[in-house]
């Protein structure tokens, strides 16, 4: 548990500070790793707040990497046990 919120600050602090390409793989790769890493959807909510487009409750502007690290997570749901390694 420890090390799940020690990851969501660590990519939180690179969403601040560093390049979207270090950020975005860091995601993906904590909501692949971590079940049901609902914490990801949070953090895809700052990128959006951060780095996106105003915010308005039209639909043309949806927090688009909300969605996509929900789609992600639920997507990783039914998979979850194929992707677990047994080492």
């Amino acid at each position: 548990m420890r090390y799940r919120v020690l990851i969501t600050f660590i990519i939180f602090a690179a969403i601040i500070l560093l390049p979207y390409w270090i950020y975005l793989p860091l995601l993906l790769l904590a909501i692949l790793y971590f079940p049901l890493f609902w914490e990801g959807i949070l953090l895809g909510l700052v990128i959006d707040v951060l780095y996106g487009p105003s915010f308005s409750l039209a639909p043309h502007s949806l927090p688009h990497y909300a969605l996509y690290a929900l789609l992600a997570v639920c997507l990783t749901l039914p998979v979850r046990k194929h992707l677990r390694t047994y080492a």
